[in-house]
């Protein structure tokens, strides 16, 4: 389905790198936290340069009138609310590794963002040093609890350098890579594909867990770490129970007659 995306879609998108793009997946029902990880953008003048890839059109039209930067699939049988590792998320998880793999073909750098993250400081220093390093492949948040524990990162945020290699890697079009995928289906999916096939032949440098926590992380040392935070990842907890502690930890900023329209 990605095969279709030129580099005249995403020109509107790119950042003053030339070769920088900011993205995300969507449909209408996670639109409302897509949204809100739009809305913890906006005080950094970011929320209107991410290219919000739609899986349906209802979504993509919402999002259109909203002004935001909108590219539509067009698969309006995955237009619902997906939990993790359900059927329907296996098929949005490979969506998100056939993006990655498309924008690198088209020899531009991805930040994948997923829509229940929350940004608390500008993201853009950090990107400015990963686009000056020479050595480093990928940058990816850590599903942890520990630094120096590098087995399981996490797939939600991460800064992907085009190359040769990594296009290779992430080539899940072919029919060797679907077939890695669907070892991977209903296994944390994409995560798992990443972990898997392509962080032992790159090379990967994990975020620090106290500037980028997973939701686990962040619930835990709050009080210990809310200080540095760049972002916070609203994971480990499944369904709708991210809105709840989104919520209680006062990072929804979709507002209640927003929340009514959608």
């Amino acid at each position: 389905m990605c095969s279709r995306i030129t580099l005249e879609n995403i020109l509107p998108c790119l950042l003053e790198d030339g070769q920088t793009v900011i993205t995300t997946v969507t449909n209408y029902g996670y639109i409302l936290y897509t949204l809100n990880m739009l809305k913890s953008l906006a005080p950094f003048g970011l929320d209107k340069k991410v290219w919000v890839v739609c899986i349906d059109r209802k979504c993509y039209h919402i999002l259109q009138k909203a002004g935001y930067q909108v590219y539509c699939i067009e698969d309006n049988t995955l237009g619902a609310f997906c939990p993790w590792n359900t059927k329907g998320y296996d098929k949005i998880c490979y969506l998100k590794l056939e993006l990655i793999h498309r924008l690198l073909s088209l020899q531009k750098h991805v930040l994948l963002v997923d829509g229940d993250i929350v940004f608390q400081k500008n993201p853009f220093d950090d990107l400015q040093e990963w686009w000056r390093d020479k050595i480093q492949d990928v940058w990816i948040q850590n599903d942890s609890q520990q630094n120096n524990d590098t087995k399981n990162l996490c797939t939600g945020y991460m800064f992907i350098k085009t190359s040769d290699r990594l296009i290779q890697l992430y080539d899940c079009v072919s029919d060797s890579g679907k077939a890695k995928y669907s070892s991977c289906a209903f296994d944390n999916n994409d995560q798992t594909y990443f972990n898997k096939f392509i962080k032992p032949r790159c090379i990967v440098q994990a975020l620090p867990l106290d500037r980028y926590p997973n939701g686990k992380m962040y619930y835990d040392y709050k009080e210990d770490i809310k200080d540095n935070t760049v972002l916070v990842h609203f994971n480990w907890v499944k369904g709708h129970m991210k809105m709840v502690r989104m919520k209680e930890h006062k990072m929804w900023l979709v507002t209640p007659e927003e929340e009514e329209i959608l």
